[in-house]
C-alpha cells in the first residue's frame, strides 16, 4: 500500500548554526514520502543559503520565502502550502528522531485517531537532555476523558491530519500560539493516541523567545481564553470548560509567576506580578475555589494566598532565598 504524503513544516528565522541538524534529522526519516516546507521568514543571517544547500541535497525540501511575520505566521504560510494528508511541525532549532513520522503515523492508522503525540527531550546548551511526558493516556477523546485538553500544548509532539487545520490556525504576534491552538485541535479531534516515546528534541536556547520575560507573557491569557471561547461557541460542554479553568491556575497564576521572579531584578518584578494577579481575577474571579488549585502543596498554596492579599514583596524575597 502506498505511503500518503506527509507535510513537515519548518519555520526558519536567524537559526543559521541549527537549521542543518534540523534538516538532516527530517531528511533521514524512516518514513519518505515527506513534502519538507522550509519557510524562511525574513531571515537576515545565513540561514536562507543553508536552506538552499540543503535543497540541493533532498529534493523533497521545498525553499518559501515571505517577509518577518513571526513563528505563528510562518506555521500559517506552511499550512497554506501543504499538500499532505498529515502534517507536523518541526521548529528551526530542534531535532527529531528517526522514527518520529513513522511511529505518529503508524499510531494514527491502528488507532483511527486524528492526532497522534509523543513525548519530549529537553537539549540543553550545556548538554543536558531532560524528559517531557507529552501526556499519560493511550488513547482517547476529550468527550470521554475531559482532561485530555490540559495534555503538553506543544505544536511540535503531534502529527495531525491536515483536515484539522480547516478554521483554525495559529494567532499571529502572539506568545503562546501553541496553547492558543493545540486545545482546540484536541477538542475537534475524534481521537487523540499517544506513543510513549521520546521522538522530539526540543533545544532551550537563553535567546530563544520562551526565554525573554516582559509584558508579552501576558499573552497567556488570551490563548486561553481563545480556547474557551471555542468551546463556548461549538458545544459549551461544562466538563471540559472546567478543564479550561484550571488552565488559569496551571499556567497563569503558577506559570506566569515562575516566570516573573525569575526576571532580572532590576525589572520591575512587583508591577508585574500585581499585573498578572488583575488578569487573573478579570478571568477567573472564582479561582480560589478551583480544585486544581485545593490539590496544591502547602508551599505553593502560601504563595497564592500572598499574591491574593498583594504581598508581592514577600513573595520575591520567599522565591529568592
Amino acid at each position: 500500500m502506498e505511503q500518503p504524503l506527509i507535510t513537515v513544516v519548518i519555520p526558519v528565522y536567524n537559526v543559521e548554526s541549527y537549521i542543518k541538524e534540523c534538516l538532516d534529522s527530517i531528511s533521514s526519516q524512516r518514513y519518505q514520502n515527506l513534502e519538507i516546507l522550509a519557510v524562511n521568514d525574513g531571515s537576515t543571517d545565513n540561514s536562507r543559503k543553508c536552506l538552499e544547500e540543503a535543497a540541493v541535497k533532498d529534493s523533497r525540501i521545498q525553499l518559501l520565502d515571505k517577509e518577518n511575520g513571526g513563528l505563528s505566521d510562518a506555521r500559517n504560510y506552511g499550512i497554506e502550502h501543504a499538500k499532505g494528508e498529515y502534517i507536523c511541525f518541526v521548529d528551526g532549532d530542534d531535532t527529531i528522531s528517526p522514527d518520529y513520522v513513522q511511529h505518529l503515523y503508524e499510531a494514527i492508522l491502528a488507532n483511527q485517531a486524528d492526532i497522534a503525540a509523543c513525548d519530549m527531550e529537553y537539549v540543553y546548551e550545556d548538554g543536558r537532555r531532560e524528559y517531557s511526558s507529552g501526556g499519560d493516556f493511550h488513547c482517547e477523546s476529550v468527550i470521554s476523558r475531559p482532561s485530555l485538553i490540559r495534555i503538553n500544548n506543544s505544536a511540535c509532539n503531534k502529527l495531525y491530519r491536515t483536515l484539522s487545520f480547516e478554521a483554525i490556525n495559529y494567532p499571529k504576534g502572539k506568545l503562546y500560539e501553541d496553547l492558543a491552538t493545540v486545545p482546540i485541535q484536541i477538542y475537534r479531534s475524534t481521537n487523540v493516541v499517544k506513543v510513549d516515546e521520546p521522538l522530539y528534541y526540543y533545544r532551550q536556547r537563553s535567546g530563544s523567545i520562551q526565554h525573554k520575560i516582559d509584558e508579552r507573557v501576558f499573552h497567556i491569557y488570551d490563548a486561553i481564553d481563545r480556547c474557551r471561547d471555542y468551546i463556548a461557541s461549538h458545544g459549551n460542554e461544562p466538563l471540559i470548560l472546567e478543564e479550561i479553568k484550571h488552565m488559569y491556575i496551571i499556567y497563569g497564576l503558577d506559570i506566569t509567576t515562575l516566570k516573573i521572579k525569575d526576571m532580572e531584578r532590576s525589572g520591575d518584578r512587583i508591577g508585574m506580578l500585581k499585573q498578572n494577579m488583575k488578569l487573573l481575577k478579570e478571568r477567573y474571579p472564582d479561582y480560589q475555589t478551583d480544585t486544581y488549585l485545593k490539590q496544591m502543596g502547602f508551599k505553593k498554596k502560601l504563595i497564592f494566598w500572598m499574591l491574593s492579599k498583594g504581598f508581592y514583596k514577600q513573595v520575591l524575597k520567599l522565591y529568592d532565598r
